[in-house]
């Protein structure tokens, strides 16, 4: 099993590329989802104000990836 996680901004915009991104590694991985988690926080940048953010990991199994 492995593991990928996915970061962006908390807004609808930020949300609707968040998925764009990740449907297409899915696709161009072609991963089976074990088990998917969400959580929300901030990300500061250098002197401004905390953004809020998003976080996906996605637990997964892939065609591409060979037996140990």
């Amino acid at each position: 099993m492995r593991v990928q996680t996915f970061i962006g901004k908390s807004n609808i915009e930020g949300l609707h590329q968040m998925d764009e991104h990740i449907n297409e590694w899915m696709a161009r991985k072609k991963v089976q989802p074990v088990m998917v988690r969400q959580s929300c926080g901030q990300e500061r940048h250098h002197g401004q104000n905390d953004e809020p953010v998003v976080v996906i990991t996605v637990w997964y199994e892939s065609e591409d990836e060979e037996e140990i």
